[in-house]
């Protein structure tokens, strides 16, 4: 099976912007006007290349005409900006420093005549099934690649090395060179970010997009502070000094940034920064709100797009843009209107969360020859959750220089020309190069590879490459390609080899097995990262309270049956929300609430709750409080967990990191048993069909707790393809009606041996006093030892093993496993035979969704099957 992937459908999201960003072209969903209002072509579509790129042009700028006059005339919104300057700066310094940081960055220094330099990338994207738990590698992309360029010439790029990932693939093929970041070309925005967005330098604020901080206007988004000072001497014994300025958004807004800015103070160039997004991003609250403004936008568009379109085009091109667009609004359904563009409120309510964060995005200048500060690192971190899944991504790259501002010869670069002007006449011509233009492409095979015969390669490589590909390798072992970017403001030319998979054999690239930490300089990105502190947060500024309903907040279990939850969620500023969940189940009738207030950085999370809720015994084996592992309670009546009853006040954080996690909370508690009465009764769409009934609930001693709570994550080894090592250290300890203390470690190792693939888990775990029975171990089930029944043994001490080995491809994967465990008392360890299961099952997404049909060996001797999520391969 072979698959032709773009990164938009690959990895939805959360790699599209990144891509954007490399290929420097407004790469926007499909729905988004930039899309809508692009020229429809039809089969009797006669307009030239030139032609539609002229429409084009005319239409987005008939947009941004529109979006002025909705925002208010000139005169408006200058009284505005000079009304919130008044209240923008804690300083005059403060205002000193901006105005010359705004200054420096739409003038730029023009003395850089050329610079050569080399880009090494990586770009990473995990997903995993829970927050603390196995992440696996979804994609991997490096570039190193020798860029030059003369402010005569433009911008010659020389991939030297290009390699993809893709464990789930048994093969990868396509082209990720397009991704490669140029570091600097007149105009190019000084400030980094994963979207075309920030390609270059745009005076004016535009509140449809991320709003720079130094743009003209920004001071109605912003507030700016004098923070610390830094000197740096160079070698002829002049001092250059920094001044940082901390930059904070009025109020919580996904287009606005908080972060740390250093700006050198005499010439107002920026040196270094962190920041992040000032909050999160709610996808479907980001969709609804964007189609509420398209609506109000396009009840105006028109006679501003009609004017625009007749002034700039020439007559017979207005006309037949006219009748196409007549025929286009004709073609829509009746009674469509923009707000259509919106999901349907199932889909919204059904896939929760969507939710899109920036933890953090570092970048590094360095001077050169004393005058010319140049880009020397940029690193980003962002995760994503959506539904079940937890999406991380991460992008690092470096560039070093060989040659600054040095005369050296740079070759002409070809025309360039887009892919809707292979068409023309002109596309014979070999002299004409194509442009590629298309996003980055990767072409997946599953169960073989990713092969074409001689009869059909020339025109597989038309279809990826452009036809100029097909014409250069006739006659050379290189072909050339160039890509307008930016509105046409900058010409790339790419000299790559005709031989494309050569680039991913390129000794030049760092070994697979290269860790991040290895080929950047991660700590200086880190101690950058360290001033995004709970302090640099926006003022306090309550927004209006959300609620809603939604899958995630739906669970089932033996106790509750189907419990639904409302949430309540205010936004107040300063990294502060409130958060209130309620629900009730339709089993035991028993509400349960929780009262959250939440303070954020991006990368660390305090959260205090008081709470009356249902607990799990063991949720890190065993428990169906989320979605995902209700639905086998749901669809078969089997219920892994146990549960009792709490109610009390915790008080925890979570710090992100980039190969893991830490959590832990502090607790005053009181604890009891959940009940039985009604577990028997609950409804299951297996009892229709087979009578099959939850088992009973397991008891717990009542008692009150005040304790702490730990877990930390770790990915210690990560090598694409290769060795995966992970660990998870659990503790816990507590004083009250019982004293006690109890502590577990596990590790996962997994690699490809031969065509074959293997993991093996390993966990332990301990306590000491007297440990009430809810907080025991409970062995058996899916999660610890497959084929047995949970509950099956229980106890203040364990151990089990797991061992599995499945085929080496990870799309879809069969596998066999062998399971031994043990739960008892610690003083009779070795003494009690252990549990065994075996058994087979089916993987797919290496292991994200995973099928078992299991055999109890001992002490059960039965057969269970078992849907579930996350599994080691």
């Amino acid at each position: 099976m072979r698959r032709l992937l773009t990164f938009g459908s690959l990895l939805l999201a959360v790699l599209a912007p990144a891509v954007s960003s490399g290929q420097g072209r407004d790469a926007r969903p499909s729905g988004s006007p930039a899309v809508r209002d692009t020229v429809r072509k039809s089969p009797r579509d006669t307009m030239s290349a030139e032609e539609r790129r002229a429409v084009r042009e005319a239409l987005r700028d008939a947009r941004l005409v529109n979006r002025r006059r909705l925002a208010g005339d000139s005169t408006t919104r200058a009284r505005l900006v000079a009304e919130a300057a008044s209240s923008a700066f804690g300083s005059p310094e403060a205002r000193a420093v901006f105005d010359r940081a705004r200054q420096a960055r739409e003038q730029q220094d023009s003395a850089l005549r050329a610079y050569r330099a080399t880009t090494t990338q990586r770009m990473s994207v995990h997903m995993g099934a829970r927050r603390l738990g196995l992440e696996k590698l979804l994609f991997r992309g490096e570039n190193v690649a020798d860029i030059a360029w003369r402010r005569d010439v433009g911008v010659r790029v020389r991939p030297v090395g290009s390699r993809m990932t893709v464990p789930l693939a048994t093969d990868v093929q396509g082209d990720f060179v397009s991704a490669v970041s140029i570091p600097y070309f007149p105009g190019r925005e000084q400030l980094w970010f994963p979207s075309s967005d920030f390609g270059v330098v745009k005076t004016e604020v535009d509140d449809r997009e991320i709003i720079h901080p130094l743009a003209r206007g920004a001071e109605r988004w912003y507030r700016y502070e004098i923070g610390d000072s830094a000197a740096i001497t160079l070698p002829d014994g002049r001092v250059i000094t920094l001044r940082e300025l901390r930059i904070t958004a009025r109020k919580p807004d996904w287009r606005t940034f908080v972060g740390s800015f250093w700006f050198d103070r005499d010439g107002g160039q920026l040196v270094r920064a962190a920041y992040r997004l000032s909050t999160d991003i709610d996808i479907w609250g980001l969709a609804s709100e964007e189609t509420k403004k398209d609506v109000l936008e396009n009840a105006t568009l028109g006679p501003v797009r009609d004017s625009v379109l007749r002034a700039r085009l020439p007559r017979d091109l207005y006309v037949r843009d006219s009748v196409a667009r007549v025929r286009s609004q004709q073609a829509r359904r009746p009674g469509a209107s923009p707000a259509d563009d919106e999901p349907p409120a199932w889909v919204m309510a059904t896939m929760r969360p969507m939710r899109a964060k920036l933890d953090a995005i570092t970048v590094e200048y360095a001077l050169y020859k004393g005058k010319f500060w140049l880009p020397r690192a940029h690193s980003a971190t962002a995760s994503a959750d959506v539904m079940f899944m937890r999406i991380p991504f991460r992008l690092d790259e470096k560039f070093t220089y060989e040659d600054v501002d040095g005369d050296f010869t740079l070759a002409a670069l070809p025309p360039s020309r887009t892919p809707a002007a292979r068409r023309d006449g002109t596309a014979a011509d070999s002299s004409v190069v194509d442009s590629s233009v298309a996003e980055v492409q990767i072409a997946v095979a599953v169960g073989g590879s990713v092969k074409n015969g001689a009869a059909d390669a020339d025109s597989v490589q038309v279809r990826r490459y452009g036809r100029g590909k097909v014409t250069q390798c006739k006659t050379d072992s290189t072909w050339t390609r160039t890509e307008d970017r930016y509105d046409r403001t900058l010409r790339i030319a790419y000299d790559l080899p005709c031989d494309m998979t050569a680039l991913a054999r390129s000794t030049v690239l760092p070994p697979a097995t290269a860790s991040d930490e290895e080929l950047f300089d991660l700590r200086s990105a880190e101690q950058l990262v360290d001033a995004l502190t709970m302090s640099l947060q926006v003022p306090f500024a309550p927004q209006r309270p959300t609620i809603r309903t939604g899958s995630d907040l739906f669970r089932y279990n033996r106790v509750e049956g189907l419990s639904a939850g409302v949430e309540v969620k205010q936004v107040l500023g300063a990294g502060y929300t409130l958060r209130g969940v309620g629900r009730i189940g339709h089993a035991d009738l028993h509400a349960n609430g929780e009262l959250s207030l939440v303070r954020s950085s991006g990368a660390r999370t305090v959260t205090g709750s008081l709470y009356h809720r249902l607990n799990a015994v063991n949720p890190e084996w065993a428990g169906a409080l989320t979605l995902g592992p209700s639905l086998p309670a749901l669809v078969y009546g089997r219920d892994e967990g146990f549960y009792f009853r709490a109610y009390g006040f915790e008080l925890g954080e979570r710090r992100e990191q980039r190969r893991g996690a830490l959590e832990y909370r502090l607790f005053v508690e009181r604890q009891w048993t959940a009940g039985d009465s009604n577990v028997v009764n609950t409804f299951s769409l297996a009892r229709l069909v087979s009578g099959r009934r939850f088992r009973e609930n397991l008891l717990a001693e009542p008692g009150s707790f005040a304790g702490v709570n730990a877990t930390w994550s770790r990915m210690l080894v990560e090598r694409p393809g290769g060795l995966r090592l992970t660990g998870i250290a659990r503790g816990e300890a507590a004083t009250g009606t019982f004293e006690y203390a109890r502590g577990s470690i596990e590790s996962t190792i997994s690699r490809p041996v031969g065509p074959l693939a293997a993991a093996v888990t390993g966990s332990i775990g301990t306590s000491l006093g007297r440990v009430p029975f809810q907080r025991s171990y409970v062995m058996g089930g899916l999660r610890t030892v497959r084929g047995q029944l949970p509950g099956t043994q229980q106890g203040d001490a364990f151990w089990f093993s797991r061992a599995e080995v499945g085929t080496r491809g990870g799309a879809v994967r069969p596998v066999v496993f062998f399971d031994v465990g043990w739960a008892g008392s610690r003083r009779s360890i070795g003494r009690i035979q252990p549990q065994r299961g075996t058994g087979m099952g089916l993987g797919f997404l290496d292991g994200l969704f995973r099928v078992d049909v299991a055999r109890g060996l001992y002490p059960y001797k039965g057969w269970r099957t078992d849907l579930y999520l996350e599994a080691p391969i």
